[in-house]
Order: structure tokens, then C-alpha cells, then sequence
């Protein structure tokens, strides 16, 4: 509703509130809402469809005629442009063709397709490597393979079937979807013609719509932190090495996914966002510490404004801080909320 406003400024900067969640944004609450705006768009409105980290734009006269691909690119290009994050969610061969760039399509995986009967026809184009083989193929699917818009098939010879299996699966993933992925485009270009960006620079974009960015790693995510030490020698600072010796025990742990965590999770919990954004962080994230109370059992927490992870002092043993550190990623409750 309010995106539909006319007055809504879509180049300002956003001022997220959570409802029901008391905090003020400088930050976290707006990377948060990006993030779940970019899931919603993949899952809610309809317009992607097959294998997750390889999507496809959903063949629908329906969803055209409403503008959802318009929609969803303006809401991409709004999220990128805010730094938040694109949808890493676009088939790769897909994406590049979009671009206008030329892509092997030999590698690609049918199985994004969701309809059974192209996925089959396409294996056995791909299974044809006899004359007898061939022969059927012309009989059994030439009408089809035509219907692709590849009316030499019933010419064709062996040395043209990896051609047509190519033209088939462009046919399906791009040429079919054509208005869909215009809708999509004109969206996007309807914010600064953003669209028209990505073309230009579609190398940099690759992994901000395509599932074909850097994954985090232990090295990754440590780099990502500024420690807050207490002065060298004192007992505070003892203290802080024995919790950040068991810190970076339990990130080989997630690494070695000895526990039931991911970096990406850890990110969300600290930062509000699951991925670096595509300029950075502002700032590096910190690292501060707490004293824990006589008698209190006081778990980490974080504020995702100041990008600050918070841990008790004085955590020597393993089990106690991966319980810590498991109760307060299962117990987050959300901004302001502690």
C-alpha cells in the first residue's frame, strides 16, 4: 500500500519500523527488511520458478497482465540501491542472457524446468547420437522441436543436435518468457534506469541476482570484526582471550558444521542482513564484551545498527559458550526486543 502512493520517494533512503518492535533505524531494521523483502519477492508473488538458487521467470499471462514482473523488479532495484540485497536467485545462463551476452548453454541443468515433458524431450535430444536415434527424434518430436522455433530439424544431422538442444533450452528459459522478463526489466528501469546499469556491468552484478557469489567462511567472517580489548596484561583482558579462543572454536564449528549453525545465520543475528552487501558494511562489525552478574545467566546479544556482537567475559569452556551462543541465535525476538 504504501509503495503504491504516488508520492512515495522511492530514491530516499527508507525508515524501516517493525511492528510492535520499538527501535529506532540506523540501519539494522532496514537490512532486515531488505533481506525478507528479497525472499518474499522469490517466494510470494509467483513470477520465479524451479530449482532454489536457479530460477527461472514463470511462464504466466495471469501475473503479467497484473504487473507482478514489474513489481518485483522495482523492488529489486529499490533494494539494491539502497545497498541492501539483490535476489541471487537467477538461473546464471539465464541472467546472462538478459545482459545480451552470449553463454554455453551446454552445462545447463534441465531439471530447473518444471514441466516434466520439457525436461524429457530435452534428455533425449540430448541422448540422440545415432542416425537411428535422429531418425526418431524427427519423427517423434519434430513438430515439437519446430514449435521451438528450429524449423530445420527435419534437415538436420548429428553435428546439429547439441545446436538444437541449446536453441530448445533458450526457447523455454528466455524466449518463451520474453514479456515476462520485459515486464521485469522495465520495472527495474523505472529507478534510474537501473536495469540498463546491470547490463553495462554485468560482471559486478553476476553475483547479486545470481546464486554465483563467494560463500562466508570461518577467515571470512572473522575479517569481517574489530575486537574491543581491555588494555594488555589486565584481568578483563584475560578474561576476553578465553571467550574469543572459545569464539573462534565454535566458527570452526559452524565451518566443520559440527553445530547447527551457518555463517549466514550468524550475519542475520548480528548485522540484519545474510550476505555481505553488494558495497560493504558502513563499518566493520565489533565486538565488545560484558561481565555476567552473581547468579545471572546473562546470553550474547547484538545491536544491528552499530553492527556490535556482545559476549560475556571469562567463557573458558566449549559446551557453556556454544550453549550461550545457541540460546541467544534461537531466542532473537527481533529489534528492540531483548
Amino acid at each position: 500500500m504504501a509503495l503504491s502512493k504516488s508520492y512515495f520517494a522511492w530514491h530516499k533512503l527508507p525508515n524501516i519500523e517493525f511492528v510492535g518492535e520499538m527501535a529506532d533505524d540506523y540501519g539494522g531494521p532496514r537490512r532486515e527488511f531488505f533481506r525478507l523483502l528479497m525472499v518474499e519477492t522469490q517466494n510470494s508473488l509467483g513470477i520465479f520458478e524451479g530449482k532454489p538458487g536457479s530460477l527461472l521467470f514463470s511462464y504466466s499471462q495471469q501475473l503479467l497482465s497484473s504487473n507482478k514482473f514489474y513489481t518485483a523488479g522495482k523492488l529489486i532495484a529499490w533494494s539494491i540501491a539502497h545497498n541492501g540485497p539483490g535476489p541471487r536467485c537467477i538461473n546464471r545462463h539465464l541472467f546472462c542472457m538478459m545482459c545480451g551476452q552470449k553463454t554455453s548453454l551446454d552445462d545447463f541443468d534441465v531439471e530447473v524446468f518444471m514441466d516434466e515433458d520439457i525436461k524429457q524431450n530435452i534428455e533425449k535430444v540430448s541422448s540422440c547420437s545415432t542416425p537411428e536415434d535422429l531418425a526418431d527424434l524427427k519423427s517423434h518430436l519434430g513438430d515439437w522441436i519446430a514449435g521451438c522455433g528450429i524449423p530445420d530439424i527435419y534437415t538436420a544431422t548429428l553435428l546439429d543436435v547439441k545446436r538444437i538442444r541449446g536453441e530448445i533450452v533458450s526457447h523455454f528459459a528466455f524466449h518463451r518468457v520474453a514479456s515476462m522478463i520485459q515486464q521485469f526489466v522495465a520495472g527495474m528501469d523505472s529507478c534510474g534506469r537501473f536495469w540498463q546499469m546491470v547490463k553495462r556491468c554485468w560482471k559486478q552484478f553476476l553475483p547479486v541476482f545470481t546464486n554465483a557469489g563467494n560463500k562466508l567462511t570461518r577467515n571470512s567472517f572473522q575479517d569481517l570484526f574489530t575486537i574491543g580489548w581491555s588494555p594488555a596484561g589486565s584481568n578483563r583482558r584475560e578474561e576476553e582471550e578465553a571467550t574469543i579462543f572459545q569464539w573462534e572454536w565454535w566458527l570452526m564449528a559452524i565451518q566443520e558444521r559440527e553445530v547447527d549453525h551457518t555463517f549466514e545465520e550468524l550475519l542475520v543475528f548480528i548485522t540484519g542482513a545474510d550476505l555481505l552487501p553488494p558495497l560493504g558494511f558502513p563499518q566493520s562489525c565489533n565486538i565488545d564484551f560484558y561481565d555476567q552478574e552473581s547468579g545471572m545467566r546473562r546470553i550474547p546479544y547484538t545491536s544491528t545498527c552499530s553492527l556490535s556482537l556482545y559476549l560475556p567475559r571469562g567463557v573458558a569452556d566449549e559446551d557453556q559458550f556454544k550453549d550461550l551462543m545457541n540460546d541467544a541465535l534461537k531466542g532473537s525476538l527481533g529489534f528492540g526486543k531483548v
